[in-house]
């Protein structure tokens, strides 16, 4: 993964006085630094996209005769995180002014916490951004509200905020402005209504099975707006004539089971209808309110990548090996999904550390090319 150039330099020595006589070195080795950028982007993409431990990656390039131990890697991880730092401190700003934000969370492990007895998780987060998508991962003992709340807390712009999660209490944002709680609409994932008639098929098939043909409708719906490219307003037209119709009947069959007590209340059907009743409002945003989501989909597949890191890597060690973490998944992930190739941008931000430390807003994945043309303009 990691290739090399071996220098052997000749050595020789005198049989008189046993004196060793060194070739002198290549110029090329005086003045070039031991390990290029790309070799931190590459170790990056392979720790944090792939979730290639550090110890497998270490017998792999014995294999071929590169040695790169671990400790080397994490300094050269640790190096590279202190260049692109001030870029994730931009994206955390600009996602605040976000008009859309999807966020999830999944358990992690930090052995520095379980020595303490602490639960750690990690936060996956989306935010939309003048259609640029900032992806940020949060890990450690704080609650996704906890993320959200720190983040709004920079939030400048005046514009009503649409906010798609799960209906945990623990994202459930504690600490609003009173000027944007009026603006914070909340949406709450559809899927995650369906999956608790999914999971009961087998055991309510009749019931069950009418409930997801309504669900099938819906998605049908949003399928069809999707594919045709309407727009927030147009694909709110279609669902309020076509999805909305559904949705109506589907709540009062709903209350009608409840009220004529044709299912019992405690059953697992009886519990799965009562979240849907207790929860309508967020969960049929989509029917109100124009860009809103029907899912989290957003969200679970980021949380994909943590579930695939932590499956390889099991751990991070400490709070610090967990923040260089999400400062490496935040800008592989939101340079990939806005069509910029995380390689060249993660080596690009660490040739130009100096001018990123300086105008961190100027580097985001969107807009990088900018200073680059700059400078390609100034030097010619």
């Amino acid at each position: 993964m990691i290739t090399g150039t071996k220098y052997a330099l000749e050595i020789t020595r005198c049989n008189l006085c046993r004196t060793r006589f060194y070739t002198k070195a290549p110029e090329v080795i005086a003045q070039a630094p031991k390990y290029d950028v790309s070799c931190i982007s590459t170790l990056a993409i392979a720790r944090y996209s792939m979730g290639v431990p550090m110890s497998r990656l270490e017998a792999h390039q014995a294999m071929h005769g590169i040695p790169l131990p671990d400790a080397t890697q994490w300094d050269l991880l640790k190096k590279g995180a202190g260049h692109i730092q001030p870029v994730l401190t931009a994206l955390i700003h600009e996602a605040a002014n976000g008009e859309l934000m999807h966020y999830d969370e999944t358990p992690n492990r930090i052995l520095e916490h379980q020595t303490q007895g602490k639960a750690s998780h990690t936060t996956a987060l989306i935010s939309v951004v003048n259609e640029n998508k900032v992806h940020l991962f949060f890990t450690g003992t704080g609650t996704p509200a906890t993320h959200v709340d720190s983040i709004l807390g920079q939030r400048t712009t005046e514009t009503p905020l649409i906010t798609m999660m799960d209906a945990s209490p623990s994202n459930f944002p504690k600490t609003l402005k009173a000027s944007l709680i009026a603006r914070f609409i909340l949406c709450f994932c559809l899927v995650h209504g369906r999956r608790k008639f999914y999971e009961l098929f087998p055991f309510f098939e009749k019931q069950c099975g009418f409930v997801l043909s309504i669900f099938s409708g819906v998605y049908a719906n949003e399928a069809y707006c999707r594919d045709a490219g309407l727009s927030p307003d147009e694909r709110l037209a279609y669902h309020q004539t076509h999805s909305a119709p559904l949705m109506d009947g589907l709540y009062h069959w709903f209350n009608k089971q409840l009220l004529y007590e044709q299912t019992e209340m405690h059953s697992g059907y009886g519990k799965a209808i009562k979240y849907m009743l207790r929860h309508w409002h967020p969960l049929t945003a989509f029917l109100r309110i124009a860009g809103a989501p029907l899912d989290n989909n957003w969200a679970e597949r980021m949380i994909r990548i943590v579930i695939r890191h932590r499956r390889n890597s099991l751990y991070y060690r400490s709070q610090t090996g967990a923040a260089i973490g999400d400062c490496y998944m935040s800008l592989i992930y939101t340079a990939k999904e806005n069509g910029v190739n995380p390689v060249v941008y993660l080596n690009a931000l660490q040739k130009n550390a100096t001018a990123v430390a300086e105008n961190p807003e100027l580097w985001l994945p969107w807009n990088y090319q900018m200073p680059l043309n700059a400078q390609m303009t100034l030097a010619a």
